[in-house]
């Protein structure tokens, strides 16, 4: 856990802070060259698609390291569940080393870190943590539901969260893994980046107060 304006937060939330802010700064770039007369030059105008690839990215990445970072938490409380025991299992079956690595670390830290790493790789290697359905994944590791997440939002205003989540991670998958080029305005770009900036903000604001 860290702290950011005097809140508590995960180490996976100061993470995604500096990414949200990369992803603004392509928008930032765009803006600055379309200032004057004529349309910006083709490599500007894939910014706006840039934005949004970068910051559903970020979002991926949040909600792996913020997995791991609650599982790790837990087992060093000595608190695992089902679940956790089930992924324990599976990743000492795809790393059968790991229970030595540990073992041979010279420090609780290194231990933990070390654990922690293998976590976060089985996360973004093996688990889709992908749009709605994975904000909700999080959300119930640390006791709660995605339907938390959503009725927060849209009593900030936001109309349909969750299918606007998934619409624009579907965008992300046309543009990095079908090579598209779907139609992205920098108003929208920017409104994706609130929208998932506020979606961790709820999360990680559930994971503070389980520290």
């Amino acid at each position: 856990m860290g702290e950011i304006d005097g809140a508590v937060v995960t180490r996976a939330y100061e993470t995604f802070v500096v990414n949200a802010k990369r992803a603004s700064y392509f928008l930032d770039i765009h803006e600055e060259a379309n200032s004057g007369p004529g349309a910006p030059t083709t490599p500007y105008r894939e910014l706006p698609r840039g934005a949004v690839v970068f910051i559903v990215g970020a979002l991926d990445a949040y909600l792996a390291e913020l997995s791991a970072e609650v599982i790790v938490r837990d087992l060093d409380r000595a608190i695992a569940d089902a679940d956790v025991r089930d992924l324990l299992r599976r990743i000492q079956a795809d790393v059968p080393t790991l229970a030595l690595e540990v073992t041979l670390l010279s420090s609780q830290a290194e231990r933990i870190e070390r654990l922690r790493d293998i976590i976060v790789d089985h996360f973004h290697n093996r688990v889709s943590m992908h749009g709605a359905k994975a904000v909700g994944t999080a959300a119930a590791r640390l006791g709660r539901r995605g339907d938390d997440v959503w009725s927060a939002l849209a009593s900030r205003g936001w109309s349909r969260p969750a299918e606007a989540l998934d619409r624009w991670t579907d965008i992300r998958h046309q543009i990095v893994h079908q090579g598209k080029k779907p139609t992205v305005r920098r108003p929208q770009a920017r409104e994706c980046i609130t929208l998932i900036k506020e979606t961790v903000g709820l999360i990680d604001g559930f994971a503070g107060g389980q520290q």
